[in-house]
């Protein structure tokens, strides 16, 4: 999970009036890195657009949908068994350069006959990961540890044949890294029945919280009772112990699904209770309360 990577103009996206944050500007972040792996590290993205009602009056839409990061180059195919690590994390996993969303759904789809109908529609994606609760000592100063990211761009129907096998080879490891090596070939069948839609990218931000509650306001708001707990508490998202289908009960789990499992839980983990530390400048401000508190000898 890539957060406030050290960028430079080539790998950012140029901030416009559409995607220039505006509240909580320190939390903003602009690196392709860091925007992307929010939408990486999600099972799904929401999708906003405006289509007509039956009345033909303009509709605000917002479909949840599996979302994947790619950039499609038929001169660079992707390996059927996936490849070496290193060509792996080249061509699926390195976020840190410019890249199209591939977005997937079924023939009857709202959003791909709008696409139809007028052969590029502009949508705007939105994905985010809770990381935390924040807990204060009054109710306003509650808050939310949080990755967030917001993509603009226009959709299009992807109709080349290997385009779409190229974006459900992503999306298959997107949700389980390498599984589409692991499992039986993907039939033509359903390879025609697929609708895909690819979004290219026109402007994106992010916004991220990583941190502890940060210094109070002021000491009003930390004197009254003495029972209130401040502090963070974790939230990250953990995969369970698979439930086998019924048709090989004897199977076992392949190595690959125990390893992903055991990696992502990991990483969610990690990274949520990483993201409780105080910054240098709150520890500063709250040694200086506690300083305070103690010259009016109240009771910490």
């Amino acid at each position: 999970m890539v957060l406030h990577q050290v960028t430079n103009a080539s790998n950012v996206y140029t901030q416009q009036q559409l995607n220039t944050i505006k509240v909580y500007k320190h939390r903003a972040v602009y690196d392709y890195a860091s925007i992307h792996s929010v939408f990486a590290s999600t099972f799904v993205a929401h999708v906003s657009f405006i289509t007509t009602d039956e009345d033909g009056e303009p509709t605000p839409m917002n479909l949840p949908m599996t979302a994947v990061l790619g950039k499609y180059n038929p001169q660079d195919s992707l390996p059927e068994d996936d490849g070496s690590e290193e060509e792996y994390y080249r061509q699926q996993v390195d976020l840190s350069k410019p890249m199209d969303i591939y977005l997937h759904g079924n023939s009857a789809m709202m959003l791909k006959r709008a696409v139809k109908r007028t052969g590029a529609m502009k949508v705007c994606l939105a994905a985010t990961k809770v990381d935390g609760v924040v807990l204060n000592f009054t109710p306003n100063g509650h808050s939310l540890n949080y990755r967030s990211a917001v993509i603009h761009g226009d959709a299009e129907l992807v109709e080349s044949s290997d385009e779409k096998r190229y974006s459900m080879h992503l999306l298959t490891n997107h949700m389980i890294p390498r599984r589409w090596s692991n499992t039986n070939e993907v039939t033509p069948s359903a390879l025609r029945g697929v609708q895909i839609l690819r979004v290219t990218v026109r402007s994106a931000s992010g916004k991220v919280r990583a941190k502890n509650m940060g210094a109070a306001d002021n000491l009003e708001a930390i004197i009254g009772r003495n029972d209130v707990y401040t502090g963070v508490v974790p939230v990250y998202e953990m995969l369970g112990e698979p439930v086998q289908s019924g048709y090989f009960p004897t199977r076992p789990v392949q190595t690959h699904l125990r390893d992903w499992i055991a990696h992502r839980n990991e990483v969610e983990t990690t990274y949520a209770y990483s993201a409780t530390e105080q910054t240098a400048e709150d520890t500063r401000n709250m040694e200086e309360h506690l300083k305070e508190l103690a010259a009016q000898e109240i009771p910490r």
